[in-house]
């Protein structure tokens, strides 16, 4: 699952906005509780994106200013809306909601970020495997061509 960088912001908002409205509107906590899982995943893509992890070896080598604007504005918005969503909590939801909240979201983030380091991995090792294949055609490439290129000198 490729890390979009220009939607991180606004997915953090939209998704920041709808658990706030759900939580001034009085729904059940329980069914909010995926939303937030929602806005971990999206907290642990903002800090794989600012690792780069977002992409493969050859895009690492490049990053636009555009890109790392884009992630700070993504930090600032995820921070903005946490400290929004604390203070809702406190104000509207039960005793200890937040809480449950704060060790939801940690759970989620750490499931993100195991994905996310999982997709790395995957995506490096299917890079350095077609490096290598290609390494070596081009080896075994050269060398027939120098053998055959040898017979003609005889």
């Amino acid at each position: 699952m490729p890390i979009e960088v220009l939607a991180l912001a606004s997915a953090v908002s939209t998704v920041a906005g709808s658990i706030s409205t759900a939580i001034t509107a009085g729904k059940d906590m329980s069914d909010l509780l995926p939303r937030f899982a929602k806005l971990g995943e999206l907290d642990a893509a903002i800090q794989a994106a600012e690792l780069g992890k977002h992409k493969g070896p050859l895009g690492r080598l490049s990053s636009s200013q555009a890109e790392g604007l884009e992630i700070a504005t993504a930090k600032l918005k995820y921070k903005e809306a946490m400290t929004q969503l604390e203070s809702t909590c406190r104000l509207f939801g039960p005793v200890g909601f937040w809480d449950t909240v704060v060790s939801e979201m940690a759970a989620a983030r750490k499931r993100q970020k195991a994905a996310i380091e999982e997709e790395k991995r995957r995506r490096d090792r299917y890079f350095w495997a077609i490096s290598i294949i290609c390494g070596v055609v081009i080896f075994l490439l050269g060398v027939s061509l120098m053998i055959y290129g040898a017979t003609f000198l005889r």
